[in-house]
């Protein structure tokens, strides 16, 4: 099984894709339970929404739209069915050219049909919409068109299989008509084996299961792609039958719908090792799955080491973080992607968070340089958090985003411990927990990560090389080297 060019072939990157990218870890004995969530496929598409406003008013109504290319689709959410067997809707290019029209016939009806299930792909260009009452009825239309865009995404994984870690599962939600894979272990691709999964974990496509699997699997990995309706998938990547699995096997894929895309969202998911101690564990909280990770904040850091607490996606998942600021470990960062949703919220666990007033917020970008919101900061940085902080959320565009931890000014230094969430939209169905410990200056010290050249540990490892080399003098040198790194 080899990566399959037709499918890189059939897909295209806008001018103005963007890449975000996520490391996490695989329990070991993973279960389709403990899954990685690797984010949204969607397909590059226009959504028209025609609403009638309830006003008086029988004229015709349009509106303009610019789509990079993929698919459209057409949203009649309008009170009666009287009004939408009056109305006329149609679909022009940017040379006037009708291409969807629901009075029309043959390939015009066709093309509308297509238009309202969503599934009418159209080129790159400048668009109008019409929607025109019959001048025979009498009744009362007062249409309002607008269209908006869902952005085109690709889902790329980095992972690879270990004799500790022989399956591993990633889930996914699509927003198209089909799937598309591009599956490379390059000389191993024989070693493994793929399937996809519906969300009832029924088989869809297996690289190894009967004709009918790999025939499906077959049409994933073409640059036509696998016909699909919209919603949750399961991806799983093990040992074919005939594989050694002592051997490990590096693999990467990427998963596309549609022809187009404008952001990339990667996941590299290392192996679980014989004796680590990443949780990977999921247990049910209230109505939503709990997803439990473990982290390590530094002393010494800053935006550019921020701990990647996840995805974040309206209305679907939550990011919570668990931590504490300590008179060593006073400042702490974290980053996190905004998948999908158009606004951001915040807030502290009330029972956990020992004293809120004390620990200063700050919301920044992706880099940590810019700040949208802030707990102690300018006037309008304060009344931007407490949006943030409200029912309503602050609004936020796609992308990365930094938080900013730390004790508020003429707050005495002692431990604080802390957690809180970051949501998007007005409900989750999954909460992703990052419980990060904070760093003490003896292990600092022996990291050599306070600043300076000499760790501690090199101190003392150059100290027993020296006793070999009988020159005892060497150590009070080499340990006052290390010393040297707290100041």
């Amino acid at each position: 099984m080899s990566s399959n060019i037709l499918v890189s072939s059939s897909v295209s990157a806008s001018a103005i894709a963007a890449e975000y990218s996520i490391s996490t870890a695989h329990p070991k004995n993973e279960t389709v339970n403990e899954a990685i969530n690797i984010g949204n496929l969607n397909e590059q598409s226009v959504i028209v929404s025609i609403t009638d406003d309830g006003a008086v008013a029988t004229t015709a109504v349009s509106t303009s739209f610019v789509s990079k290319g993929g698919t459209v689709s057409l949203s009649q959410a309008i009170d009666s069915l009287v009004d939408v067997v009056f109305t006329r809707f149609q679909l022009m290019d940017s040379e006037g050219t009708i291409i969807a029209d629901s009075d029309g016939a043959g390939a015009l009806y066709t093309a509308y049909s297509d238009w309202v299930d969503g599934t009418l792909s159209i080129s790159a260009g400048t668009y109008t919409v019409t929607a025109t009452p019959d001048t025979e009825f009498t009744g009362d239309i007062a249409l309002t068109i607008n269209a908006s865009e869902l952005q085109g995404t690709s889902l790329q994984v980095d992972s690879a299989l270990t004799g500790s870690d022989t399956s591993e599962y990633y889930n996914f939600s699509l927003a198209g008509t089909n799937i598309k894979l591009d599956f490379d272990a390059g000389r191993n691709s024989g070693d493994t084996r793929v399937i996809l999964y519906d969300d009832n974990y029924k088989i869809i496509a297996d690289s190894s299961g009967n004709s009918y699997q790999r025939s499906q699997y077959l049409a994933m990995t073409s640059g036509t792609g696998l016909a699909s309706a919209s919603g949750d998938y399961t991806i799983l990547v093990t040992y074919s039958d005939t594989a050694d699995m002592t051997q490990d096997v590096d693999y990467t894929f990427r998963l596309y719908s549609g022809n187009s895309y404008a952001a990339v969202y990667t996941t590299t998911a290392k192996a679980q090792p014989y004796d680590g101690s990443a949780k990977g564990s999921v247990e049910a909280a209230s109505d939503a799955l709990l997803y439990e990770a473990s982290a390590y904040n530094k002393i010494n850091t800053n935006a550019s080491k921020a701990i990647n607490v996840g995805w974040l996606q309206q209305d679907k998942s939550m990011l919570d973080v668990f931590s504490m600021l300590t008179s060593a470990d006073n400042t702490n960062f974290y980053i996190f992607t905004l998948q999908q949703g158009n606004n951001l919220k915040f807030d502290f666990n009330a029972s956990t968070t020992q004293n809120e007033a004390g620990i200063r917020v700050q919301l920044l970008d992706g880099s940590g340089s810019y700040v949208y919101a802030d707990s102690g900061g300018t006037t309008e940085q304060r009344a931007r958090y407490e949006m943030l902080t409200s029912s309503t959320g602050i609004d936020a565009k796609t992308g990365n985003y930094v938080i900013k931890i730390t004790y508020a000014d003429g707050v005495d230094r002692n431990n604080l411990q802390y957690e809180f969430g970051v949501y998007s939209g007005s409900a989750y169905a999954a909460q992703y927990k990052t419980i990060a410990s904070a760093q003490t200056y003896g292990n600092a010290i022996l990291t050599s990560e306070l600043g300076g050249s000499s760790a501690a540990s090199a101190g003392i490892a150059a100290y027993l090389s020296a006793q070999m080399n009988e020159d005892e003098d060497y150590l009070s040198t080499k340990l006052s080297e290390a010393l040297k790194t707290l100041y």
